[in-house]
């Protein structure tokens, strides 16, 4: 302990080792991931107050973390907003709203002081900002006198932050036992899972069928026309390109997917359509600037005698659209005529070096722009300022630039592999500098024995504000579970859920939920604790 206490480089790698050793502990079937590095350092710092961590670390290590998950995400969020996302939000905002009631009772109904109850609130919600908008607020309603109970809030907040993350975590890992989810049927449902795709050949039997361009969207498929056999010729197909009764077409799709195609354009045929000596296929990684962030439409012209029919990002296979807007990393399925293949390969770039070797600049660029937005104070009635912070600020303009995709030269996505590396890099060091953060005033308000007192009603909220999301949302709402799980993560703006529930998913299920209503939730907070300490202190 005297060595941690001493050096905070080697606490760090020991509570990071550590935490991520015992999340890897499964115990009936649930572990804690690497949400347990908060835990890990919490325990350290009650155990030993002076082993902590500089701040900077943690503000990195959450800067990095929502800045790659924005970056993620932003195409998904913005496409919920047309459907999904204002009804998500509302649903938020109404729970945010009904735990802050919550709260407002059992402080009420339990006696506990007005500054000490704020702070209980901004513990048992994991919201930092919103604890640190009541310590801003609180010395306008106190005597000077009174100054003395400004360390109430923080006390509190530092007492019931330990059970709003476990809280979470526990309400998902009960109810996920309860409702019996199959998390790869539900990824599977929502569009969302990892499914093969396949080539068929298809005969065309019936008359005026729509181009192969659009063919897609008139029959409402995910497909995509790799080749025609017109007459015994072999072709890639062009925009405008229609197909007449005895052709044969080769249709990429899922196995649904080819199914329907089917129904509607004629017969299956036999045979591997993929071996074919009259074109060449081959699998190529994206490492080309120049290509990324651009719809493939607009890429026909450089694509000449290559189609693009397979797009793999991560783990999942995507079938090439005209809207498909590729990314640093991707692996493409090209086809082309023998002579085009190797200019294929030259023109995608091909090389796994230059993707790890990626340009950290347009990302740094972003994280500064999204800080200094998380900076601009916006005021609020009593004397109080709102800000984004080093979280709201970087994910707000994270969502914009990835959807962006690139400004001119500038391409702001960031290689599929290298944002999970930095996003796994950030979380971890985020939770063992807030859990040592924590851990220092947990360990002192312990020797207090309201502080069981403190630390069962933030626990109430928790459970009751993650429990009420959970089966409303899913239940009532209809929203797959694994979506609703990431929006009480969301809710809750605390990275450390996330983690947890992606694990437990291994889809992308929770952080489109985490993404939709993480903004909202960050404001609605830092609002609703500053109503509630008025509530509190004029009721």
């Amino acid at each position: 302990m005297h060595l941690l206490v001493e050096n905070q480089l080697l606490a760090l790698t020991v509570i990071m080792s550590l935490g991520l050793l015992v999340g890897r502990i499964k115990i009936g079937g649930f572990r804690l991931g690497v949400a347990a590095v908060l835990f890990v350092g919490l325990g350290f710092a009650t155990l030993e107050p002076g082993i902590t961590l500089p701040p900077i670390l943690f503000i990195v290590g959450l800067s990095l973390f929502v800045y790659t998950i924005g970056l993620e995400a932003a195409p998904g969020f913005f496409a919920s907003l047309k459907t999904t996302g204002l009804k998500h939000n509302a649903f938020g905002f109404a729970m945010i709203l009904g735990a802050t009631a919550i709260a407002f009772g059992l402080i009420k109904g339990f006696g506990i002081d007005v500054p000490t109850g704020a702070g209980l609130f901004t513990g048992a919600v994991t919201n930092t900002p919103a604890m640190a908008a009541v310590v801003d607020t609180l010395p306008s309603l106190l005597n000077s006198d009174q100054q003395n109970l400004l360390e109430l809030p923080v006390v509190a907040y530092s007492l019931t932050y330990p059970m709003g993350v476990l809280g979470v975590i526990l309400s998902v890992a009960i109810l996920a036992k309860v409702f019996k989810i199959d998390h790869d049927k539900e990824a599977q449902d929502a569009g969302v899972a990892v499914q093969a795709l396949e080539t068929r050949r298809i005969k065309v039997i019936h008359p005026n069928l729509p181009s192969v361009t659009t063919m897609p969207h008139k029959f409402d498929l995910e497909i995509i026309v790799s080749r025609i056999e017109h007459r015994g010729q072999l072709f890639l197909p062009e925009p405008g390109d229609r197909v007449d009764p005895g052709d044969i077409i080769s249709v990429v799709g899922t196995s649904e997917e080819l199914d329907r195609a089917v129904e509607f354009i004629g017969e299956a045929l036999p045979g591997d359509p993929t071996h074919d000596e009259r074109l060449d296929f081959r699998r190529i990684f994206v490492s080309s600037t120049s290509l990324v962030g651009i719809p493939l439409r607009k890429l026909r012209p450089r694509l000449q005698g290559m189609l693009v029919t397979r797009v793999r990002r991560g783990d999942m296979d995507l079938v090439a659209t005209p809207d498909t807007v590729l990314q640093l990393g991707d692996r493409v399925r090209v086809v082309a005529t023998q002579d085009r293949i190797d200019s294929a390969t030259r023109l995608f770039g091909d090389s796994y070096k230059r993707i790890s070797d990626f340009n950290l600049l347009p990302m740094l660029i972003g994280l500064t722009l999204g800080i200094l937005i998380g900076m601009i104070p916006v005021p609020l009635p009593g004397g109080a300022e709102l800000k984004l912070g080093s979280a709201g600020g970087p994910l707000i303009v994270a969502l914009i630039l990835g959807y962006i995709g690139r400004s001119g030269p500038v391409v702001w996505q960031i290689p599929y592999g290298a944002n999970l590396a930095l996003r796994q890099l950030g979380i971890t060091l985020f939770l063992a500098g807030i859990g040592t953060t924590a851990g220092a005033g947990f360990g002192k308000a312990l020797q207090d024995p309201q502080s069981l007192t403190i630390i069962a009603i933030g626990a109430i909220v928790t459970v009751t504000f993650s429990m009420a999301t959970l089966i409303i949302g899913y239940k009532v709402l209809k929203i797959p579970f694994g979506q609703t799980a990431g929006i009480i993560s969301g809710l809750q703006t605390h990275p450390a859920v996330l983690s947890y529930v992606s694990d437990q998913t291994k889809n992308e299920l929770p952080s489109m939920g985490y993404t939709t209503v993480y903004p909202m939730a960050m404001v609605a907070k830092i609002l609703c604790a500053q109503i509630l300490l008025f509530l509190l202190y004029f009721t």
